[in-house]
Parts: structure tokens; C-alpha cells; sequence
């Protein structure tokens, strides 16, 4: 593909007639971030190449937010960086080659889905997190890599996968009814394939009679007698448990416990509060609530002496009684006495027909279940306003005093009861001795397989049973359907893969990063697709493991510094803009994408770059380094027409505008620029120390590699300071190591490179002058 020098065309067009939209000029920002209301003016144009310099916190970031939102449609992107503090919605204009794209209110006018964006947003979405590498990095990255072809095919078998979720659900539903229907006698799989019997209902008839002729005898023989009668008791201790305190707390430890429960009207629920809120403090010294130091609380101390061993114990004792009666008079288990009961009468009826009882009366167990229930609501009731507070004494009132009373009446009506019914069962046994019972079982077998034939091939049965077999069908061809569409999947994967490996690991060659990547294969964890991949390191190969992997396991977040991450993440992105089909028509955004390098990392950045420009529409780079910027624009040297440099720039306090930059003055003898600016602060007290505090380590470095011309070439002064070191006394830098490795560790906590929070980090200016004034001493500049 070729594109056509932008300053000839306004439009760019392939050697296949293709149309290649480009940005042209971001026209007004208004209420994004730093971008509080920034109209263009000059000439501010985008070309293929276009350089912006930034420096930190002047809205790269939210400029990368607009892009990926002019990407892909979402207001959120741009709405979540609405500019705090104004009162006013997000406005923004674009123009692109054929119109001007707006956004308001209602979201974008139109998109521009040829935008691929290099920023630590692509970074955290889809190769690693801080220093681990989760599942959704994997499954994010296998979208990246397989191209449009691989995730339409994965939409696909997630759209079967939910296809067959929701199928199966219908088919548990549908087996329910069906369930239902079927006899215990048979399984489902049975009763679905029973075939229709014409004569069945004549065979039915025939049946039934054989089964009357031996049911009385059955019955006798097969009939269940009556059962015992079994209440629960109120458990030992119940009394002595509510009026049961605990002495030795200090009054003033009890005051102080009361007094904190009034103040903050925390009622019945304080003491129970307060006593779980305290076991979270634990062994540690800070409060768990707001973090603060705790030693020397007196509430705190109060709280040790109220809150002993001693009431965890009787809180414990207060729970497990509770427990106790709840279980114990639970309504399941006052139902099953209620069905006893129940059960009892049926009995008596049936049995009445053949044994001579001398009562027939049940009076005893009259109202049993509202005793039982009554009691259990007064018992808890007062457990709960002794849980409430535990260490008063709790009177036992009238309610409970009845209630109890009723049971122990009805526990005695009980075992009267249970005199009868056992003089009954006694009956009971003595006619079944008496009674030659016939075994009817294979006739009601019989009977029931004939009813459920009959049953099979009713209307509505078999209209319930086709629905069921038809979801079972969909969900077979469902199921056919994902697997034909994995296979595709696994088949396109597999041929993309070892490309993408192959690429990535020419890259990972290019840059030196002493490491490649090797295992690459798909996987569906969870269902989904995603990519697995191992750590290739003098020769042996390391899972890249996830955020539970154990520290003294080699995974990625412990073999890969922070420089082999970031080269890491750019060679994938890098992989799979080369991979792109459509690539001659993207918009290549990097966002500072050489974090952690060193000077041949930076190098090979600047040159692939440059080559992402040749096959590519347009390359915008944000960067806050200079130094880079200035390596990248001489190498674009030939291409003078299609270079742009740009600068954010601050505008008053919270304002940042696009604008014209002169990256050659920027560059010129940067050293002396930046010794004068901080030297100027330091006496006037002119500039952003926050902007300032990035040129400490620059001036450091290039200071020692003028001390020691052609000892630290590309070094960054960590390495400076590790050879200083390394070298001893005799080196003629040794006097100031210890100076060098303060500051080196003060700038580290600003340098994004090294803390992704860098822009988070408080800052003192007092702190910040001594540190200029260190500097400026080491370079010997007049303070």
C-alpha cells in the first residue's frame, strides 16, 4: 500500500482505490480533563508523522481516552475524564479528512475505526497489570492477535455457549414437568420411550380386579401402625443462663462502653457492634476502620477489659443455646410432630376397620404445634435481649412462664399419649400375626406400568414429552454447532499463532531483550477463548503464572523487569499492527511507548516506529521525554514534509492547548536549558516543581557522563551509580555516591517509567528545593 504525501491530497488512497481517512486537526476540547476549553489556532495540523511533547499530567492520557473513544463510539472513555469542578458536559471536534467529527451529549457524530492506540490503557487491558498477567489479559490478547476473522468465530461460540446455557436451563425445566408426570417406578429415559398400547385400557381393567382380590390382606399386612409422640424439652440451664453476668469488668471500663453506646444511639445492637468491631483489631496497632494508631486509646483499653475472655465465652454460651432451641423447636420439626399426629389419626381409621381398640380418643396432643412455637418465640426473644446485652441480668416474664408451662403439660399428655398409642400398635401386631397377608407387590407393579403406558400417550403427556425431546435436539445441535466453530477457531489460531510467536520473538530479538516467548496455544478457561504463553529463558521455558502464583515460583511478574514488560507489551502491539491486513489504513497512536527502556531499547523503538509509519496511515507519538522525541524526528529527517511537531502546553493553572513547537530549539543543548531553569527556581522560585522534579535525573546523567566521557553511554543513572559503585574509591565519582543515590531514589517515586502512580505521588516544595540544591552543588553550577 502507498500513501500520498498529505500536503499534495487531502485524501490518502491505496494502490487498490482503498480510502484512507487520516486525522487532520483536533479543533476545539472543551471540558476533558486538563483540556478545560482549547480552540486551535496556528498551525497546529496533523501529518503522517506527528511528535507531541508533553510534559507529565498535561493530558496525553486524556487525549488517548478521546482517540480510543473516537474509536470505538463509547462516551464513557470521554465522560469519565469530564474536567471536575466546571459544571459542563464534554465537548470535542475533530476533523478528519472528508468532515469534522463531533461529540456532545449524544455521543460521537461518527468514528474512526482504523485508530490502533499503543498506551498503558492497551498495556493493562490486554498483556499484564502491575506485574502479573491475569485471564482476562489472556483472553483480551487472543482477540488482538486472531484478527477480526478469529473473534467473529469466538463471538460465535460464545453466542453458542450462551445458546446452550440457556437450552440446557429449558431442558431442567421441561425434565421438572416431565418429572412430575413419570411414576416412581420408572426414570424418565423409561417413561419417554414407552410405545402406545391400543388395547391398554381393557388390560387396566384386568388389573385392577386381579389387585382388589388380595388388597385387604395386603393392606393388613403392608400398613404402617401408629408412632410415638416426641417433644422436645427446654434446654438445662435456660434461667441460669438469663440471669448469668460476669464479674471483675472495671465500673469505669463499663461506663466507658455505655457511654459510647448513648453517644451514638446505637441501641440493643451497640454492645454486639462494638464487641465484633473490636475483634478485627487483632494484633495490630491501627484502627481497621479509619487506619489510625490505636496505642494509648483509653476507649480501646475499655474495650479489652469489657470485652475479656470471659464475655466471649458467654456470648458464645448466649449463640449456642439459641441455636439449640431454634433447631430443636424449628418449624420443620414441629411439622413433622404435627404429621405424626396426622398420620396417627389415618392410622386409627384404617386399623379401626380390624383391631378392637378400647379408646379411640387423642385428646392428649390438642394444640401441641402453637405450644411448641409459642414457646420457641418467647425463649428466643429473651436469648436475643440477653445477646443484646450480655452481661445484664435478664427476668424471665409471664409470657415465657405460660408458655413453658403448656409444654411441660403437654410433654405429660405425651407419654399418656404414647401408653395408648403403643397398646394400639400391640393390637396391631397380634392381627397381622393373625392374618395370612398375600404379597401384592408384583400386581401393583403391573398395574402401575399399565397406568403409565396409558399415561405416556395422553395428549397433554405427549405434547410435555415432545417439548422436552426438542430441547434436547437444539441442545445437540447446538453443541455441533460450537464444536464445528472451535474447530474453525483452533485451525485459524494455530495458523495465526506461530506467525504472531515468530514476529513477536524477531522483535523481542531486535530490542536484546535476553528473553523470548514460546508455548503459545489457545484454551477455553471459563468457556472463553484465550491465549496461554511461556517465558523462554536461557533456554528454559517459565509459565507466566497470575497474581496467586507463589513468589518463590519463576513466573513473569519475578523473571521480566519492568523494561522486558514494556518491550514485551510494545512487540505485541507492534506484532500485531505487521499482521493487520487492513494496516495501510491505521492511525498508530503510541503513548510514551519506550517506559523503563534504555538508549538501544530507545533506538530500535525510534526506528519501529518509523517503519509503522511507511506501512501505515498516520503515527501520532506522545512523549514527555525530549530526548526521545528529538531521536525520532532526526531519523525522520527525509521526510520533512510529512513531520509534524506538536507540544501541549500548559495555559494558566488548569488549561492545556494544542500548539506549534519547534522540537530543534526544544533540543538544543538541553543540558544547559535545564541547569538554567533549575537554577532559576531555585532563586526566584519560577515554574512547576512538579514539571521541574522530571530534569533532576537528566542533568545527573548527563553530568557523569561528562565527568567520564564514554563510561556511561545510554546508562540511566541507577547504572551510573551501580558502576560508580562497582569501581570503588579510585573512581574520581565515588565522593559524591552517596549524594547520587538519594537523589536517584527521590526522582525514582516521580518517573513514570519506574512508578506507574508517579502523577499520585505527594510533593513537598520544601523537600523539592533541597534536592535542586543538591543537584546544581553536584554540577558545580553557582547557588
Amino acid at each position: 500500500m502507498v500513501c500520498v504525501n498529505a500536503s499534495k491530497h487531502k485524501r490518502n488512497v491505496g494502490q487498490y482505490g482503498a480510502l484512507f481517512l487520516m486525522i487532520r486537526k483536533i479543533i476545539s476540547i472543551k471540558n476533558v480533563g486538563r483540556f478545560l476549553n482549547y480552540k486551535y489556532s496556528g498551525d497546529v495540523e496533523l501529518k503522517r508523522y506527528s511528535l507531541v511533547f508533553a510534559e507529565n499530567g498535561r493530558g496525553k492520557t486524556t487525549f488517548c481516552a478521546i482517540l480510543r473513544s473516537l474509536q470505538s463510539g463509547m462516551s464513557s472513555h470521554v465522560l469519565g475524564r469530564t474536567t471536575l469542578g466546571t459544571g459542563g458536559e464534554p465537548e470535542i471536534k475533530v476533523l478528519s479528512d472528508d468532515k469534522t467529527i463531533s461529540f456532545n451529549s449524544d455521543g460521537w457524530s461518527a468514528t474512526v475505526p482504523n485508530l490502533s492506540i499503543f498506551d498503558s490503557t492497551f498495556v493493562s487491558e490486554n498483556v499484564y497489570s502491575g506485574d502479573t498477567v491475569e485471564l482476562a489479559h489472556r483472553r483480551n490478547l487472543h482477540n488482538v492477535i486472531v484478527g477480526e476473522q478469529g473473534v467473529t468465530l469466538n463471538r460465535l461460540i460464545e453466542q453458542l455457549d450462551d445458546a446452550s446455557r440457556k437450552k440446557s436451563t429449558e431442558i431442567r425445566e421441561k425434565r421438572a414437568v416431565v418429572q412430575a408426570i413419570v411414576p416412581q417406578e420408572l426414570t424418565v429415559e423409561q417413561f419417554l420411550e414407552i410405545q402406545e398400547d391400543p388395547s391398554i385400557d381393557a388390560k387396566i381393567a384386568r388389573k385392577e380386579t386381579e389387585l382388589q382380590a388380595v388388597k385387604k390382606v395386603d393392606q393388613i399386612r403392608e400398613r404402617a401402625g401408629l408412632s410415638d409422640l416426641i417433644l422436645p424439652a427446654l434446654p438445662d440451664g435456660f434461667a441460669e443462663l438469663l440471669g448469668k453476668t460476669i464479674e471483675g469488668i472495671a465500673i469505669d471500663a463499663e461506663r466507658q462502653v455505655r457511654r459510647q453506646i448513648e453517644a451514638h444511639a446505637m441501641h440493643e445492637r451497640g454492645e454486639p457492634w462494638l464487641s465484633e468491631g473490636f475483634d478485627y483489631i487483632g494484633d495490630t496497632t491501627a484502627c481497621p476502620f479509619c487506619g489510625q494508631p490505636l496505642d494509648g486509646v483509653d476507649l480501646i483499653n475499655a474495650y479489652k477489659a469489657y470485652f475479656s475472655k470471659n464475655y466471649k465465652a458467654l456470648q458464645a454460651e448466649i449463640i449456642a443455646l439459641h441455636h439449640t432451641i431454634e433447631t430443636a423447636f424449628a418449624d420443620l420439626e414441629i411439622a413433622k410432630i404435627e404429621r405424626t399426629l396426622d398420620q396417627n389419626v389415618a392410622a386409627f381409621e384404617f386399623w379401626s376397620q380390624y383391631c378392637d381398640f378400647t379408646t379411640s380418643a387423642f385428646s392428649e396432643a390438642t394444640g401441641i404445634g402453637e405450644i411448641l412455637r409459642t414457646l420457641r418465640q418467647t425463649a428466643l426473644a429473651l436469648l436475643e435481649e440477653k445477646s443484646a446485652s450480655p452481661l445484664d441480668r435478664v427476668t424471665i416474664d409471664e409470657v415465657f412462664t405460660a408458655a413453658h408451662g403448656a409444654l411441660v403439660v403437654a410433654q405429660t399428655n405425651a407419654a399418656s399419649y404414647n401408653l395408648t398409642v403403643n397398646k394400639m400398635n400391640a393390637a396391631i401386631e397380634a392381627k397381622r400375626t393373625a392374618t395370612a397377608a398375600a404379597d401384592v407387590r408384583i400386581v401393583e407393579t403391573a398395574l402401575a406400568l399399565r397406568k403409565a403406558i396409558k399415561k405416556r400417550h395422553e395428549p397433554i403427556t405427549s405434547a410435555v414429552c415432545k417439548e422436552y425431546l426438542d430441547a434436547l435436539k437444539e441442545k445437540e445441535e447446538i453443541e455441533n454447532k460450537k464444536t464445528r466453530a472451535k474447530e474453525k477457531l483452533d485451525n485459524h489460531t494455530k495458523a495465526v499463532i506461530d506467525r504472531y510467536e515468530s514476529t513477536i520473538n524477531g522483535l523481542l530479538d531486535v530490542f536484546q531483550a535476553g528473553f523470548r516467548i514460546t508455548g503459545t496455544k489457545q484454551g477455553y478457561p471459563g468457556g472463553v477463548a484465550s491465549l496461554s504463553y511461556q517465558i523462554l529463558i536461557n533456554d528454559t521455558a517459565i509459565e507466566i503464572g497470575d497474581s496467586e502464583t507463589p513468589i518463590n515460583r519463576p513466573s513473569f511478574k519475578n523473571t521480566l523487569s519492568s523494561g522486558d514488560r514494556s518491550t514485551l507489551a510494545l512487540a505485541f502491539f507492534l506484532s500485531q499492527i505487521e499482521h493487520d491486513p487492513e494496516r495501510a489504513n491505521k492511525i498508530v497512536v503510541f503513548d510514551d511507548p519506550f517506559n523503563s527502556q534504555d538508549s538501544f531499547r530507545k533506538d530500535h523503538t525510534v526506528q519501529k516506529i518509523k517503519q509503522c509509519g511507511e506501512s501505515c496511515c498516520q503515527v501520532i507519538v506522545l512523549s514527555h521525554d525530549l530526548g526521545f522525541l528529538q531521536r525520532l524526528w532526526k531519523r525522520l529527517a527525509p521526510l520533512t514534509a510529512d513531520r509534524k511537531s506538536l507540544q501541549f502546553a500548559r495555559i494558566g493553572l488548569n488549561n492545556t492547548k494544542i500548539c506549534e513547537w519547534d522540537i530543534e530549539l526544544a533540543t538544543q543543548n538541553q543540558y544547559v536549558l535545564d541547569c538554567n531553569v533549575l537554577a532559576n527556581y531555585h532563586t526566584t522560585g519560577e515554574g512547576n516543581p512538579r514539571d521541574l522534579v522530571t530534569k533532576l535525573r537528566p542533568i545527573l546523567e548527563t553530568h557523569c557522563r561528562k565527568v567520564s566521557p564514554g563510561e556511561f553511554v545510554g546508562d540511566p543513572l541507577g547504572t551510573i551509580i551501580g558502576k560508580v559503585r562497582a569501581a570503588g574509591v579510585a573512581h574520581q565519582l565515588y565522593p559524591l555516591l552517596d549524594d547520587l543515590d538519594v537523589l536517584n531514589e527521590y526522582t525514582r517515586r516521580y518517573h513514570h517509567g519506574e512508578n506507574p502512580y508517579a502523577g499520585q505521588e505527594p510533593f513537598s516544595e520544601t523537600e523539592f528545593q533541597g534536592f535542586v540544591k543538591k543537584t546544581l552543588i553536584i554540577t558545580g553550577i553557582s547557588v
